[in-house]
């Protein structure tokens, strides 16, 4: 970096940075991503893009990918408290460090809690930068907005675990499907029975004929996400023998109504009129 470059972007004062890929390769590796990376000593990467640690290293003199840390078959947590383990260790010798992370760091992204929790304790300082996410490019595939309705987002394994209620005349995403129910590195595809208890759920709140979504982003800019469209009804048959990727879209089953009409009347008069006063907009 020149003198100039140094002179218009201080030093960040973080031990560790913590940024995110994005989901197609290198093509959503934001520049701020990169100056993190290139403002570190040693670089650890947890990405599955194409290309992305091969491009890291263009940009870091030191990177090591921890992907060789996963065991297929073995549960996820103790995976994640080494990879943590690895990034601060290296941060109380080396800092600053990065660590690299597939889509943005706190978007199911344990790995990323892990580490703030124990610099806290060790005095460390972290900074975690935004990257691009699974629930981001879930909109463009979808080409929908959420403004309409509003969202709710679960994770598919603690909806069941704690029975949360889902409200039909809202959008509901729900995170990793196609792994619910398994804390381990899955070794292969799973039999509908995996997703039986996910599809009875769902069936409390959505008619067996409700459509929704299976979303998988591109991971490469030269091939297409899919959206496989299946029926509540059939969601564990259509689930079978699936890849341990993506995300679960369910529209809105109906629409509320509108209750707060003296509101709506502001709306569409364009303004609050003069002799409104605030007491007359509620109820």
């Amino acid at each position: 970096m020149s003198d100039r470059d140094a002179a218009a972007n201080p030093v960040w004062p973080f031990d560790i940075g913590i940024v995110g890929t994005g989901i197609v390769g290198t093509h959503q590796l934001t520049r701020e991503a990169e100056e993190v990376i290139r403002r570190s000593r040693h670089t650890f990467v947890i990405a599955s893009g194409f290309g992305v640690t091969e491009y890291i290293e263009t940009l870091c003199p030191r990177v090591t990918d921890l992907g060789h840390l996963y065991e297929p078959g073995m549960n996820r947590l103790p995976t994640y408290h080494r990879m943590a383990a690895e990034v601060v260790s290296a941060a109380l010798v080396e800092a600053p460090v990065c660590l690299a992370v597939y889509g943005h760091p706190w978007v199911y992204c344990y790995p990323t809690t892990l580490v703030d929790r124990a610099a806290a304790q060790l005095g460390l300082h972290v900074e975690v930068f935004a990257g691009v996410s699974a629930f981001d490019t879930l909109l463009v595939d979808l080409g929908t907005d959420i403004a309409n309705g509003g969202i709710q987002m679960y994770e598919a394994t603690d909806l069941l675990l704690r029975r949360r209620p889902i409200q039909s005349d809202v959008t509901c995403v729900i995170w990793q499907p196609t792994v619910v129910g398994d804390p381990t590195c899955p070794t292969g595809p799973y039999a509908s029975r995996q997703f039986e208890p996910l599809q009875e759920y769902l069936l409390r709140f959505y008619p067996a004929d409700h459509e929704v979504k299976l979303v998988t982003s591109k991971n490469h800019p030269l091939v297409r996400s899919t959206v496989l469209s299946l029926t509540v009804g059939e969601l564990a048959s259509g689930l079978e023998g699936m890849p341990g990727i993506g995300t679960l879209y369910l529209p809105a089953l109906t629409e509320r109504a509108i209750k707060d009409t003296a509101l709506l009347d502001v709306m569409v008069s364009g303004g609050a009129r003069p002799e409104a006063q605030p007491s007359a907009l509620i109820g």
